[in-house]
């Protein structure tokens, strides 16, 4: 047998038969041409020209393949790639059979190359194979790969995180001896009894299990890759005896490790004999290597050609973005939040203001006292006053302040219980009548009413409360207007899509259906692994889009279909403490994200307005890295700007492009939002949220080139045109390289302030352009992050 150790490898397969088997090392199959299915637990996936599905080690599997199929078979070192990673525990979650992400195009493109290196024979192919795998696992590991170590969304807190690593330690350090679960017990201070429990809820089996496991994974490495005989490789690896060692192998592999190592062996004579094509099998693979190579030929990154016809409207750019989540709605009755968002609304065009919390206790509703929706009064009248539309979550939603994703402050823990059905039943009631009394019907017609799907409810049940309580809310505002909207359930995208269709399918069966689905979006994957959800933060630039063109296809296939769908809350972490929310990089990502997803959904609220939301012990600093537009000092950052860009947009669309977006009012005016957003590194991927510091901000990006859009408006009326430019970059509208100018002090003086409140703006560029060949040119050079608008705008003589 071979025993020579590579990080990565690859077989050509062809009409593949019916075949069961799991392997210790993750492979990943890869599909030219025809058709493969493969089925991975009790789930088959359909693989078709293009399709990539990555098994992760130790799955047990079924490839079926047809007459036509032509694909390639790659194998990873688990072992090996491990040792990298410094971690024995990993996952992928890589199927473009069931997931959208823009890392694929990447993966194929590199793919692609390492098989039409199969055919290049030189002297240098091998060194150059060696570096397409290690590019290919790199692109594998920043964006598909799940630490499951690393049980991120799923611990309680960071406590358990920290236990669970240790105890992963301490077996990966020791699993050679004859350890007890009473020695690491000692070792963690912990009873026996406690720390047995803790270990089966954590790791989903016992400590003898999870040992053993770990014991397996080595041995069963030396079997593939040595010549050492049983006896030895049980001893080596901490098995007492080699019978002990047989009876463990069996109970996983259901074989004996000595078959085990037979069909190693066997498979391997196989392998070797797969990549032996016939002629008109190469012909096929460098006739689809060609086609792919021509298709995904990517345009230069640092030059792009927009080029766009004034007389071809292609489309409408709507108000759909126009939605910001502040909150607590209570937090409104402040006058400094007010001030704020009276600003965001004049100066970005904000449509509708979401709010939640609106029926604590603490402000309308007391057992002793009955109801009092006077302060309720004040937050809807300030919004109206200001000319915003309230979007109301009826739920008892939690105000958290995150720091990671498994660090969590419940600042308003007291306003978060959920009302007894009796009583939120007669709540909904009063202050249903309530509204309609105070602000009319027809008022009430433009509003958004939701109910929040609170996990207490069990919604993933057919007789689950959460329905009980949505038909009650829906009937009741409908016994007052047909017209009026209520919706549900704020799903997580990424997190829960997979367990939407069997809510979905429970929702469909019942008599009321909501008026729109609402989602929320923060960048985060989940991976069902035997029972247990995995999480782990997503760097695809396209994460939005794509994952709604996954829940479409989940509605669809359990069809529901509902007239609008919203994204209401919206942003790439969750994180109240991520300084990338202070950067020029959220004003790209925001920008980049609302001309992509126009006409994609119907509403989508950015998450969110104010710094003043986690306004906490630890906000000692000017910026302090939460989400919102403006800081708790009332300092515009890249993100307010983001959204004022939009705001100013045309409302017809001449062109959409990766880059930019280019829209006009159709009398000679012409306005072009641009970015150079640029993708988060496996690095960010890596890193606590809280973690990031300021002065390596650069290496949490893929890149950091600067680009070149010249754009071409065609078809336009000869004459002057005043072009202004307004620009949002690290040296103009950013706060966060002002205050890296004031050395990031704490504790700034009140004029310190002012000045950055005075500074942190775009800068303006105004220049005349003489148009004779009815053809409009320009030319901008973004740098990285930077966000553009540019204003064109016909000069008529008198």
């Amino acid at each position: 047998m071979d025993t020579t150790r590579k990080l990565m490898q690859f077989y050509f397969i062809a009409n593949a038969e019916t075949a069961t088997h799991y392997h210790q090392n993750p492979e990943m199959f890869y599909v030219l041409r025809g058709n493969l299915d493969i089925k991975i637990d009790d789930k088959t996936y359909k693989m078709q020209s293009g399709d990539i599905v990555l098994i992760n080690a130790n799955k047990r599997h079924t490839v079926i393949g047809n007459e036509e199929l032509l694909g390639a078979r790659f194998e990873i070192d688990f072992h090996l790639l491990a040792e990298y990673m410094g971690s024995m525990q990993l996952l992928f979650w890589c199927n473009t059979v069931a997931d959208c992400n823009h890392a694929y195009s990447n993966l194929r493109r590199l793919l692609d190359r390492i098989l039409t290196r199969y055919f290049e024979k030189d002297d240098k192919s091998a060194l150059y194979l060696n570096a397409l795998y290690f590019e290919t696992l790199y692109v594998l590991t920043s964006n598909f790969l799940v630490k499951a170590d690393d049980i991120r969304l799923n611990l309680e807190d960071s406590q358990d995180r920290l236990r669970i690593r240790q105890i992963q330690n301490y077996v990966q350090a020791n699993y050679q001896s004859q350890i007890s679960l009473n020695d690491l017990a000692d070792k963690l201070y912990l009873s026996n009894a406690y720390l047995s429990k803790y270990i089966k809820k954590n790791l989903g089996m016992t400590f003898m299990e999870y040992l053993n496991n770990v014991r397996l994974f080595h041995a069963v490495d030396e079997l593939m890759y040595s010549d050492k005989n049983l006896t030895h490789i049980a001893y080596d690896n901490g098995f007492p005896t080699s019978a002990s060692f047989t009876k463990t192998f069996r109970e996983v592999y259901k074989d004996s490790p000595s078959e085990y190592r037979k069909k190693m062996q066997e498979e391997n004579v196989m392998q070797q004999k797969e990549i032996k094509l016939q002629e008109e099998e190469e012909n096929r693979i460098l006739e689809y290597l060609k086609f792919r190579e021509k298709k995904e030929s990517p345009q230069s990154t640092k030059e792009k050609e927009y080029v766009t016809d004034a007389k071809k409207i292609k489309g409408t750019y709507t108000d759909f973005s126009k939605a910001i989540s502040i909150g607590d709605g209570y937090i409104l009755l402040q006058s400094e939040a007010q001030n704020q968002v009276e600003k965001l609304q004049k100066q970005t065009g904000i449509k509708y203001a979401r709010i939640w919390n609106i029926l604590s206790k603490e402000h309308c509703f007391s057992e002793k006292d009955g109801y009092n929706f006077r302060k309720l009064d004040q937050v809807l009248d300030f919004l109206l006053d200001h000319h915003l539309k309230p979007y109301l979550e009826l739920g008892s939603k939690p105000s958290l302040f995150m720091y990671t994703p498994e660090r969590s402050i419940n600042i308003e823990e007291t306003k978060t219980s959920v009302f007894d059905f009796a009583t939120f039943s007669e709540i909904i009631q009063e202050v249903c009548v309530h509204l309609v009394n105070r602000y009319g019907v027809d008022e009430l017609e433009t509003w958004y009413f939701e109910y929040w799907n609170d996990p207490s409810l069990h919604s993933f049940e057919p007789d689950g409360e959460y329905y009980q309580r949505f038909d009650l809310l829906y009937q009741t505002m409908k016994r007052y207007s047909e017209e009026i909207s209520v919706g549900g359930a704020g799903f997580i995208l990424g997190y829960e899509s997979m367990a939407c269709k069997n809510i979905f399918e429970i929702w469909r069966e019942r008599e009321i259906h909501p008026d729109f689905l609402s989602f929320c979006s923060f960048q985060y994957i989940a991976l069902i692994e035997e029972g247990e959800r995995i999480g782990k933060k997503s760097i695809d630039s396209e994460y939005i889009s794509n994952q709604m063109q996954i829940m479409k296809l989940i509605m669809q296939e359990a069809k529901f279909e509902i007239p609008e769908l919203h994204i209401d809350e919206w942003n790439f972490t969750i994180s109240n403490r991520n300084i990338l929310n202070d950067s020029c990089e959220q004003g790209a990502y925001i920008l980049k994200n609302c001309i992509d997803m126009n006409g994609q959904v119907d509403i989508m609220a950015y998450w969110h307005a104010l710094d003043l939301y986690s306004d906490y012990y630890d906000t000692d600093t000017v910026l302090n890295g939460d989400s919102g537009l403006i800081s708790r000092d009332g300092i515009c950052k890249p993100s307010f700007y983001a959204f004022q860009f939009i705001n100013r947009l045309c409302s017809k669309v001449l062109g959409k492009y990766e880059n930019a977006i280019v829209t006009t009012n159709g009398r000679n005016h012409f306005v072009i939002a641009c970015h150079n957003y640029k993708s988060l590194s496996s690095r960010y991927v890596f890193t606590d949220e809280d973690e990031i510091q300021l002065e390596d901000i650069e290496q949490y990006v893929e890149d950091i080139e600067p680009i070149k859009l010249n754009f071409t408006i065609q078809n336009i009326q000869n004459g002057k045109y005043l072009v202004k430019t307004y620009r949002v970059n690290r040296a103009s509208g950013s706060v966060q390289d002002l205050w890296k100018n004031l050395d990031y002090s704490k504790g700034l003086m009140r004029d310190e302030v002012e000045y950055l409140k005075s500074s942190a703006i775009p800068s303006i560029e105004m220049k005349t352009i003489e148009v004779e060949n009815g053809e409009l040119c320009l030319t901008n050079d973004l740098e990285m992050q930077e966000i553009r608008l540019i204003d064109i705008q016909y000069q008529y003589n008198v």
